[in-house]
């Protein structure tokens, strides 16, 4: 429950502001592509957390770089609550998102430091299935906050929830690192630590995997608050609703991973998820493109990718990160930070190339769509299911370059 909410504490974040985007351009006379830069920068600030954090706690262990993080992220709220313009909120949340990034790194290290690959797929599945409520409840959330108590009390919230997660993460997480490494990270550089992940060519496949399929995502978070409220004319506080049958998805997909991998192997289901997600992607761009289905002609195509994604998350993300015991931290700060660096990449493009209609969310979710099955290669990617859990230190060091 603990990992799922450190977890979730990202897509509580973002989804929570939300219904506030459109908002914050009338209060503060900006541009949708300004405003959008409350999300944008917070992704950046994300992104770059996560080139850092994960290498620190390889070092220094997971509950002193969780714990730190989450004060930085519970300061920013009370900085983005008080702002009186909009740059100085944008700032803000660019440090939140930098506070943020110890979550989701944190947590996929405790899992590969606790369960071989097969085992954290599960793991990652049912961290899924709990922490989809914050997507679920955050728009909700927002919107109603937003009405009754203005967008200032959002980010009052999200601090709150940082205070709170940091004192149950002191209280109740226990270091995780193997202190039997501590020899061997002293004598491999960070350098040598990257390239020796970077080589491992199925291992990064798999990462691109994720990014990708995590950036169609994000092109609807992005998205859909302009395209729902704006274009079909959905209420600011029933904006939820409509969100919450796509984190719902999500959610339903990850509980069909977690059901049937007793009965098929990690592969099998990504490739499914790949390939369900690709051709809801295409389908989602055919109808808008074509303006067929109205609503339903954005909601039920996105549902199956959501759906999809279920899938591949878990799966992909625990191939990626298997080959790399000892270096799990700097592993899952790779696959964060090239994942959120896909969302914001989305989140930008459909706002700037945003005209009232849901076109440019739609090319975005289906280009990112097509590169995820690119680059999974049509399902011949390697099996890492039974690959050994520290394959990366023995054969893998002597293929990269030496360390100047």
């Amino acid at each position: 429950m603990l990992l799922a909410a450190l977890t979730g504490l990202t897509a509580l974040s973002i989804d929570m502001n939300l219904p506030a985007m459109p908002k914050l351009q009338e209060v503060f006379g900006a541009a949708a592509s300004t405003a959008q830069l409350t999300l944008s920068l917070f992704l950046t600030g994300f992104a770059g957390g996560q080139l850092v954090c994960g290498a620190l706690s390889d070092r220094f262990g997971r509950r002193p770089v969780l714990l730190g993080g989450l004060v930085v992220f519970a300061a920013a709220g009370l900085v983005c609550a008080l702002s009186p313009s909009l740059p100085l909120l944008i700032a803000g949340r660019f440090v939140q998102g930098f506070g943020a990034s110890v979550g989701p790194i944190i947590a996929r290290a405790v899992v590969r430091d606790c369960f071989d690959n097969r085992e954290a797929s599960s793991v990652l599945s049912r961290i899924t299935q709990v922490m989809i409520l914050a997507p679920l409840v955050a728009p909700l959330a927002g919107g109603y906050l937003l009405v009754r108590a203005g967008w200032a009390s959002i980010f009052v919230v999200l601090g709150a929830a940082g205070v709170l997660l940091l004192l149950v993460s002191a209280l109740r997480l226990p270091e995780t690192r193997r202190k039997d490494d501590d020899e061997h990270r002293a004598n491999v550089s960070l350098k040598r630590s990257l390239r020796t992940i970077l080589a491992h060519r199925a291992s990064l496949r798999h990462t691109l995997t994720v990014a990708f399929s995590y950036g169609g995502m994000f092109a609807y978070i992005g998205g859909s608050s302009f395209v729902l409220i704006e274009v079909f004319g959905i209420a600011e506080q029933n904006f939820g609703y409509f969100f919450g049958l796509t984190a719902l998805a999500v959610m339903l997909g990850a509980s069909a991973n977690r059901y049937f991998l007793p009965r098929s192997s990690p592969t099998a289901l990504l490739r499914a998820g790949v390939r369900l997600l690709t051709a809801a992607g295409l389908l989602l761009a055919a109808l808008v493109a074509s303006g067929t289905g109205g609503l339903a002609g954005l909601m039920v195509p996105m549902f199956f990718y959501m759906f999809g994604l279920g899938l591949v998350q878990p799966n992909a993300t625990s191939a990626a990160m298997a080959p790399h015991g000892r270096l799990a931290g700097l592993s899952s700060s790779l696959i964060g930070c090239l994942q959120t660096a896909a969302g914001a990449l989305t989140g930008f493009c459909v706002a700037a190339f945003y005209n009232r209609t849901p076109l440019s969310l739609a090319v975005t979710v289906a280009v990112m769509a097509v590169l995820t099955f690119l680059i999974y290669d049509r399902g011949a990617i390697e099996d890492l299911e039974n690959a050994p859990p520290d394959a990366d230190i023995v054969p893998e060091i002597a293929v990269v370059t030496p360390v100047e």
